[in-house]
């Protein structure tokens, strides 16, 4: 006996085969979108390990400079200091459609910086912490673009991934047994009902 118990119609087994035929549809749809989702993660994992590089040598710099400027400053009055920094960047999240997702995208433009006065607490190696802190930002937010659109596709990926394992071992497979199950039925009772009719008419 199948799993799913149907009266062995004809109504029954036209209603199994349209569930087949919307399950058979949705599971090629389902696998492109797989193969789609995993070409654009590996595509993305590629550029990330180029960002990460370019991010890896900027923050070296900037931790050498903020080094300088603590040991000439002190790391208090550094901290103190980027306190009192305004705001130099315009930030932007826009998004883009990827198979019904939507993938942010952070972009980040500097503002002219203002003119440097010379302060008493500040010093050379100071600034060029900051300027080389604003230089930082643009490449931050392309790493933060890459990384969460990644993490998004991974959890699309995983759910369209379940959705197959689901229609290709457990939803397809059953209505296909009991397609199989009602379609002997019917040729059985059309087999008898065949023979009790030849009955009758030797009878007759």
């Amino acid at each position: 006996m199948p799993k799913i118990e149907l009266p062995p119609t004809k109504s029954s087994l036209r209603k199994l085969k349209e569930d087949l035929s919307f399950a058979y549809e949705g599971y090629d749809l389902l696998n492109q979108k797989r193969e789609i989702l995993a070409m654009e993660i590996v595509r993305k994992v590629g550029e990330i390990r180029g960002i990460e590089t370019d991010f890896q040598t900027v923050l070296n710099k900037l931790y050498g400079t903020y080094r300088n400027a603590a040991v000439d400053m002190g790391s208090d009055a550094v901290t103190l200091q980027s306190c009192t920094e305004t705001r130099s960047y315009f930030l932007h999240m826009d998004f883009t459609k990827l198979m019904g997702l939507k993938l942010p995208v952070i972009r980040l433009n500097l503002k002219n910086p203002h003119p440097a006065f010379a302060l008493p607490q500040t010093s050379a190696a100071y600034d060029e912490a900051r300027d080389q802190a604003r230089k930082t930002l643009p490449i931050l937010a392309r790493y933060a673009t890459m990384t969460q659109s990644i993490i998004m596709l991974s959890r699309e990926l995983k759910k369209v991934q379940r959705r197959v394992n689901a229609l290709e071992k457990i939803f397809i497979p059953q209505r296909e047994e009991a397609k199989k199950y009602i379609t002997d039925r019917i040729e059985e009772m059309e087999r008898e009902e065949i023979f009790v009719k030849k009955l009758i008419r030797q009878r007759l």
